[in-house]
């Protein structure tokens, strides 16, 4: 029901008003024919005094500006008052299109190609644990607040019960988050982490009743990393008031093997991400481009990837074996190698002899760009 005055718009308005004024008037001869087959007079001393009558006054201009002021103030205040934001928004788009089969197989094969994971559209928490460290899973219930709870009782605290404070919980581990009642109460943006253990979703972006799950099953190392960080952000700011008996706690509130192989994971996680960085320094991503006609185009400078270097490299097929697909490196091609393939072998070609790497089709051995045809 909003309405914006665009000035042009309403400039050829009243050139059309003036044109139909003039035709029912009945002065002069001359007339236009409209798309329905109706004929508008315009005499020719009335289409002389539209052309004299120049731009609209500033008066109009103002209007339209007031009005344009108008809307933006009313959108930013509903945005304001019910914490909506880009974020959000991308939360809502995401999980409609996960939703559906097509787009979601869609989604999923733009992460296979880029090579990186779609996180969960939610703010990222800007809180992490040190590398390598991991939250103290024991608790010590019915002292300082802490209580065991069963899933059941844990959904009575969802946000929808006024004399209720508002629950969530990951890892089984219940936090109290009544004071960001705002996002996690009824309404909020987060409400369907509310009153449940939805570990999964917090870096799935699956947010569906079947995605608000506490199992970890299959989560890269990049996701469980993101776990642990969420479980930082929580034990900074809110209060943890017990565990939930089930997957990660039983009944009288101890650790179980389910939360034992979690920080083992967590470690493993850790040990992952340190490879990744050093190996970052001996691979470093490829430049590239691509063009929907032409295809695309790799290459290597001293400072692709944004790693800088003395030495540019040569671009080839990596096999990353922890997210088993394959990516763009730059290759140093000369002198010592820098991988411990390269050290253990020797040699003077640096890390092409690496076994894990391959040469992009139809591109010399020696070119420091290839050419990626389109499909």
């Amino acid at each position: 029901f909003f309405i914006t005055f665009a000035p042009t718009e309403f400039k050829n308005f009243s050139c059309l008003m003036a044109g139909s004024v003039g035709g029912s008037s009945g002065k002069g001869g001359g007339g236009g024919s409209t798309s329905n087959g109706h004929t508008i007079g315009l005499s020719t001393e009335r289409i002389a005094s539209v052309k004299r009558r120049g731009p609209p006054s500033s008066g109009l201009y103002t209007t339209g500006l007031i009005y344009a002021a108008i809307q933006v103030a009313f959108l930013s205040f509903l945005c304001s008052f019910y914490n909506v934001g880009p974020s959000d928004a991308a939360s809502w788009v995401m999980a409609r299109l996960r939703e559906n089969e097509y787009t979601r197989s869609k989604l999923e094969y733009a992460q296979s190609w880029v090579g990186e994971t779609f996180s969960a559209p939610l703010k990222k928490s800007k809180r992490s644990m040190a590398e390598g460290a991991t939250f103290d899973p024991l608790v010590a219930p019915g002292n300082e607040g802490i209580n065991v709870l069963t899933p059941e009782q844990l959904s009575l605290f969802d946000g929808s019960r006024a004399s209720r404070p508002v629950y969530l919980a990951i890892v089984g581990r219940v936090y109290d988050v009544d004071k960001g009642k705002k996002h996690y109460g009824k309404g909020g943006g987060y409400s369907f982490f509310a009153g449940r253990d939805a570990t999964r979703a917090f870096v799935s972006g699956d947010f569906s009743p079947s995605g608000l799950r506490d199992d970890v099953d299959g989560l890269s190392h990049e996701d469980i990393l993101g776990i642990r960080d969420w479980v930082a952000f929580y034990e900074k700011d809110y209060k943890l008031v017990g565990v939930v008996a089930g997957r990660y706690y039983d009944a009288e509130g101890n650790p179980t093997d389910e939360m034992t192989n979690f920080l083992s994971r967590v470690q493993a996680a850790t040990e992952w991400r340190e490879a990744k960085a050093a190996e970052a320094e001996v691979f470093p991503p490829c430049n590239s481009e691509w063009h929907k006609d032409s295809g695309g185009r790799v290459w290597c400078t001293k400072r692709s990837g944004g790693i800088e270097r003395e030495w540019s490299g040569l671009p080839r097929l990596y096999l990353d074996p922890a997210m088993n697909h394959k990516r763009c490196v730059c290759v140093k091609n000369f002198g010592e190698g820098l991988s411990i393939h390269a050290k253990s072998s020797g040699g003077n070609r640096g890390d092409l002899e690496h076994p894990a790497l391959e040469v992009y089709p139809n591109c010399k051995e020696t070119a420091n760009s290839c050419k990626i045809e389109s499909d």
